[in-house]
C-alpha cells in the first residue's frame, strides 16, 4: 500500500530543467518520487542564481531542489556521445522526463520526444517553456520578469507616478513547475488508463496569464457591455486598502453588509455613517474619498498585531503587513510548523519553508538538502512505479470519469475544481440562492465574467446545505464523489456535517481538498480573508514595493487564490493516485498564506540566513543591469528589459544603435553596469521613451535580449501568439453572451483538447443530477425542491 503522503512513491523521474521550471520536480519528489537531475559537470546554470547563502551557494537553487538526487551527463557536448547513451538507457528506465530547454532543442541533440517516445512508448515527457512549442512568439528570449509583463499582471500594479511594479519571486519560473507537475499527474491518470506515454506542451505565459484574476473574461464581458477596460493603474486598491497603525500597517477590507456595520460599531457607531445608505459596498466604493479617512483615523492609534486581531474577532477582514523577518518570528507560523530547520547545503541549516500542502496532516515538502552537482548515481533501483486507474479504458481526456464535488466559493476552490473539470473531470458546483458565490453575483446579476471563468465546464447543484432537508442529499453526494472540494472560513464544513472526518466516515475513498486563509489550525486559523489580504500577511506586500518609505503601492490582483487553486488541484490529484495505488481517501490541505510564501522561499531563507538583508527592490534586480520597466512613447506604455549577461548587453547596444554612452568600456561587464546601475537605466529610458512598446520589444528581441511590453488584457485578445496556441477561449456564456476565456496552459500529445464550455446557473442541473447521478426517486427530488432544500430552473 502507497502512504497517503507519499503517493508518488517509486515514481522515477529525469530532471532537465534549469531555472524554467526547477519547482515541477520538486514538488513530484515531495510526494514521493525519485527525481534524478541530469546536468553538467559544473552543474546547471540556476545554481548560479541569487540569492546566495554565506557558502556561496544559491539559496534560489536550494529551496527549488530540495528532495532531489543529482548526476553528471552533459548532452550538449558533443564529444560526450556516451552520455547521452547513458541518459537513454536511463530514460527506458524512467515514468518521467521534465526540461526546460528552448523549443526544438532536443530535437537538435538527437533526444526529442518522437526519440524518448521511442525508446520507452511509456514515458511523460513534459516540455516546460516560456511560450510553448508553438505558435510565432515561441523563440522569444525571456526572464520571468518578461512573462510578467506579458502575461497582463503588471499593467495594473503600483501607482500611476511609479513605473508599473515587477512581481518579486520568480513567479513564471515556479507557476510554469506547479504547472508542470499538474500536467505529469493528469498524464500518469490517462497512462493508468491505458493511454501509454505523451509529450506534454506546458507554457509560462500562459500559466501565469491564466491567474491574472480573470482578466480575459472581465475585460472580454466589459467591452461587451459597452464600456472601456481601463488601461491605467489607480494606485491603492480601493477594494483593498492599505492603512497606516501605531507601529505598521495593515489591510482592511470591508465588503459584506456583517463587516461593515462591525466596523461601524467599533468605530463607536459614528451618527454620520449609521444610514443603510453607507451599508452597501458599492457606495462605500463610490465614496472612498469620505469612509477611507474614517478607517484611516480609526487604525491611526491601533497596534498591528493586536489590532488585526481584534478586527477579526468582531468579523471584520484585517490582516497585518509583515516583513520577511516578522513571517520567521511569527507564532502562528512557529504553531503550524511553517518552517522548518533543514540542512539547506552541506553544512548550513537554517529555517526553510517546510512545503506548500498538507496530506493527513503530514507535511508535504522539505526531506533533504538539494545535491551536489554529480552527487548521486546514474541508475534507479527500488521497485517500479505501477497504477491501475479504476476510472475505466483511456478516454479522450484523462480525467474524463472523476467526479467532483465543488463547494468552493470565491478564487481557491473553484480554480482547484476548473482545473479538474477543463481535463475531464465531471464536476458539480454546491450552491443556493441564499449562499451564491459572491462572484456570481459581484456585478449585480447571476452572472459575471469572473464566475464565468472560474467555474466554466461545471454543472451546478441547487442545495441549501444549512436547510434541515438537505442532509440525504449530502450524504449521498459525498458517496459519489471521488473529490470534495471546499475553502470554506475554518470550521464551517464540520458545522455542516461535512468536516473531513464526516467525508472519509461517509466515503473512505473520497480525496478532501480544504484550503483556508491561515489553514485550519494555529493561533489564527479562525481569521478571513480574501487574495489580497494573504499578501500583506504572507510577507509579498512588504517586497512588492518601492524602497522608498512609501509602502505597498497596492493591485487588485487576487494572488495567490489562483495559486492555491492550482497547488489544491495538484494535491487532490496525487491523493487520487495514492488511493487509487492502495491508499485510502486522503485529506489535502493547502493553507492559502502558505502557498504563497513557498513561491518567496529563497528571500525568506536568505533573511534566515543573514537577518536584514532583504528589502523590497522596486524594478532592480540582482541577476543583471539594465534590468527594469521603461517607459515607452504614450500615456503609460512601458517595456520591461532584461539584461543577464554581456552577450545581452552587447545585443542591447545594437538595438539602440550603439550609442557614444554605452561604448563606455566600464560598461562592457555585468559588475560595471550594476556600480553605475542608476545612470545605464536612466540612458536605457531615455531610448525606449522615444518607442511604442512594441517596437522596444521588437528591436531588443532581435538582438536576442529579454524584452517585453507591458500588456493590457485588451492586447492579449488580439494576441497572434495566443490565438494561434489556441489560449483565448471564445464561449457563448448564457447570462453574459459571448465573452473570451483564459484557455489551458498545457495540451498532451495523447490526450484530446481541454474542455471549456458555458458556466450554470443556480440549480440548473440539480433534478436530473440527483435522480440520474445520485438515483433519488422523482418524487423525493420534487419533494425538497417543494421544501426549498433543493434549487431547480425546471
Amino acid at each position: 500500500m502507497s502512504p497517503t503522503d507519499r503517493p508518488l512513491a517509486d515514481l522515477r523521474v529525469l530532471d532537465l530543467t534549469d531555472g524554467l521550471g526547477d519547482l515541477c520536480g520538486r514538488l513530484l519528489a515531495d510526494f514521493g518520487a525519485d527525481v534524478l537531475r541530469i546536468e553538467p559537470s559544473a552543474g546547471v546554470a540556476s545554481r548560479r542564481r541569487e540569492p546566495f547563502g554565506p557558502d556561496g551557494s544559491s539559496l534560489h537553487f536550494a529551496v527549488r531542489n530540495a528532495n532531489k538526487r543529482s548526476t553528471v551527463l552533459d548532452l550538449q557536448d558533443p564529444t560526450t556521445e556516451a552520455d547521452r547513451e547513458a541518459f537513454l538507457a536511463l530514460v527506458a528506465e524512467a515514468d518521467v522526463v521534465v526540461e526546460s530547454w528552448a523549443p526544438g532543442t532536443l530535437d537538435d541533440l538527437g533526444l526529442g520526444p518522437d526519440v524518448l517516445l521511442g525508446a520507452n512508448p511509456d514515458l511523460i515527457v513534459a516540455s516546460l517553456t516560456g511560450f510553448g512549442q508553438t505558435g510565432p512568439d515561441r523563440d522569444l528570449a525571456f526572464t520571468d520578469d518578461v512573462v510578467f509583463a506579458l502575461s497582463g499582471w503588471q499593467a495594473l500594479s503600483g501607482v500611476p507616478d511609479k513605473p508599473p511594479l515587477l512581481l518579486p519571486g520568480s513567479i513564471a519560473s515556479d507557476t510554469v513547475g506547479i504547472l508542470g507537475a499538474y500536467a505529469v499527474l493528469v498524464a500518469l491518470v490517462h497512462r493508468g488508463r491505458g493511454a501509454g506515454g505523451q509529450h506534454l506542451d506546458v507554457s509560462a505565459l500562459e500559466a501565469v496569464a491564466q491567474m491574472n484574476t480573470w482578466g480575459l473574461a472581465s475585460t472580454s464581458d466589459t467591452i461587451r457591455r459597452g464600456s472601456t477596460p481601463p488601461k491605467v493603474r489607480s494606485g491603492d486598491s480601493p477594494m483593498y486598502p492599505t492603512f497606516d497603525c501605531a507601529d505598521g500597517k495593515v489591510r482592511c477590507v470591508v465588503m459584506a453588509p456583517g463587516q461593515w456595520r462591525a466596523l461601524w460599531e467599533w468605530m463607536g457607531s459614528p451618527e454620520a455613517f449609521a444610514d443603510d445608505y453607507w451599508a452597501d459596498y458599492v457606495n462605500r466604493l463610490r465614496n472612498t474619498d469620505v469612509i477611507n479617512p474614517l478607517f484611516a483615523e480609526h487604525w491611526a492609534d491601533l497596534p498591528m498585531i493586536e489590532g488585526c486581531r481584534e478586527a477579526q474577532r468582531r468579523g471584520v477582514v484585517a490582516t497585518p503587513l509583515l516583513s520577511p523577518a516578522d513571517l520567521l518570528a511569527d507564532e502562528h507560523f512557529a504553531a503550524r510548523g511553517t518552517f522548518t530547520t533543514a540542512e539547506v547545503s552541506p553544512g548550513v541549516d537554517a529555517k526553510v519553508v517546510s512545503g506548500p500542502m498538507e496530506i493527513d496532516g503530514v507535511r508535504i515538502g522539505h526531506r533533504h538538502r538539494a545535491p551536489e552537482p554529480g552527487e548521486h548515481e546514474a541508475a534507479f533501483d527500488g521497485p517500479r512505479f505501477a497504477m491501475a486507474s479504476p476510472l475505466g479504458p483511456a478516454a479522450d481526456l484523462p480525467l474524463r470519469g472523476l467526479r467532483v464535488a465543488d463547494f468552493g466559493h470565491g478564487g481557491v476552490g473553484v480554480e482547484c475544481g476548473r482545473m479538474l473539470a477543463e481535463y475531464g473531470a465531471d464536476v458539480v458546483k454546491i450552491e443556493s440562492h441564499a449562499y451564491p458565490d459572491f462572484i456570481r453575483i459581484i456585478m449585480g446579476g447571476e452572472m459575471s465574467g469572473p464566475f464565468a471563468s472560474s467555474s466554466r465546464t461545471k454543472r451546478c447543484l441547487g442545495l441549501d446545505l444549512k436547510h434541515p432537508d438537505a442532509r440525504e442529499v449530502v450524504d449521498r453526494l459525498v458517496g459519489w464523489a471521488d473529490v470534495v472540494v471546499e475553502n470554506n472560513s475554518t470550521g464551517t464544513m464540520a458545522s455542516l456535517g461535512m468536516g473531513w472526518d464526516d467525508v472519509h466516515r461517509m466515503n473512505p475513498d473520497a480525496v478532501m481538498m480544504s484550503s483556508q486563509l491561515m489553514g485550519s489550525r494555529g493561533p489564527q486559523a479562525e481569521w478571513t480573508g480574501y487574495g489580497p489580504t494573504i499578501q500583506t500577511t504572507g510577507g509579498l506586500s512588504w517586497l512588492w514595493a518601492f524602497d522608498d518609505g512609501d509602502g505597498p503601492p497596492g493591485s487588485n490582483a487576487i494572488h495567490p487564490d489562483h495559486l492555491a487553486g492550482r497547488l489544491g488541484a495538484l494535491g487532490a490529484l496525487a491523493a487520487v493516485i495514492g488511493r487509487d495505488r492502495g491508499a485510502t481517501g486522503a485529506h489535502v490541505e493547502v493553507a492559502q498564506v502558505e502557498a504563497l510564501m513557498a513561491t518567496l522561499a529563497d528571500e525568506l531563507l536568505a533573511e534566515a540566513l543573514d537577518p536584514g538583508s532583504v528589502r523590497p527592490r522596486g524594478n532592480s534586480s540582482p541577476h543583471g543591469a539594465p534590468w527594469g520597466t521603461f517607459p515607452c512613447a504614450g500615456e503609460q506604455r512601458w517595456a520591461v528589459v532584461c539584461v543577464r549577461d554581456d552577450d545581452d548587453w552587447e545585443g542591447l547596444r545594437r538595438a539602440m544603435g550603439d550609442p557614444e554612452w554605452a561604448r563606455d568600456a566600464a560598461l562592457a561587464t555585468t559588475a560595471g553596469r550594476m556600480a553605475d546601475r542608476e545612470a545605464v537605466e536612466a540612458r536605457l529610458a531615455e531610448w525606449t521613451a522615444t518607442l511604442d512598446r512594441t517596437e522596444v520589444q521588437g528591436r531588443c528581441q532581435a538582438e536576442g535580449v529579454p524584452a517585453g511590453k507591458v500588456t493590457f488584457c485588451i492586447d492579449q485578445m488580439e494576441d497572434p501568439h495566443l490565438a494561434e496556441r489556441g489560449f483565448l477561449a471564445q464561449v457563448d456564456q448564457q447570462g453574459l453572451g459571448s465573452i473570451v476565456m483564459a484557455g489551458p496552459c498545457f495540451t498532451g500529445s495523447g490526450m484530446g483538447p481541454p474542455v471549456i464550455s458555458q458556466a450554470p446557473f443556480i440549480g440548473e442541473h440539480s433534478r436530473r443530477f440527483c435522480t440520474e447521478d445520485l438515483g433519488m426517486d422523482p418524487d423525493r427530488v420534487g419533494a425538497l425542491i417543494e421544501s426549498g432544500a433543493l434549487e431547480a430552473l425546471d
